[in-house]
């Protein structure tokens, strides 16, 4: 696995939490204040966890075209070295 791709991959976990705690937290406080009393356990969930997956992927989306975009030009093929 090249580099760039690590350091995709690094980001995107990390957007994933980010992501995941800034959505958990205030639905946390809504429902231990109250304010989702007819809301399923499963949909209060589950929200977060696709939410934080949708942010993470609009991180590896960016920075892959960021990489690609900010690149010397040459194809990154640490992955075909390896198998040579």
């Amino acid at each position: 696995m090249s580099e760039k791709t690590k350091d995709i991959l690094i980001r995107a976990g990390k957007t994933f939490v980010q992501a995941f705690l800034g959505v958990l937290v205030p639905e946390l406080c809504a429902v231990l204040g109250g304010g989702l009393n007819g809301a399923g356990a499963f949909k209060i969930a589950i929200t977060p966890v696709i939410c934080s997956a949708l942010a993470a992927g609009i991180s590896v989306v960016w920075n892959t075209v960021l990489a690609r975009a900010l690149g010397s030009g040459e194809e990154d093929d640490d992955d075909d070295e390896e198998r040579a």
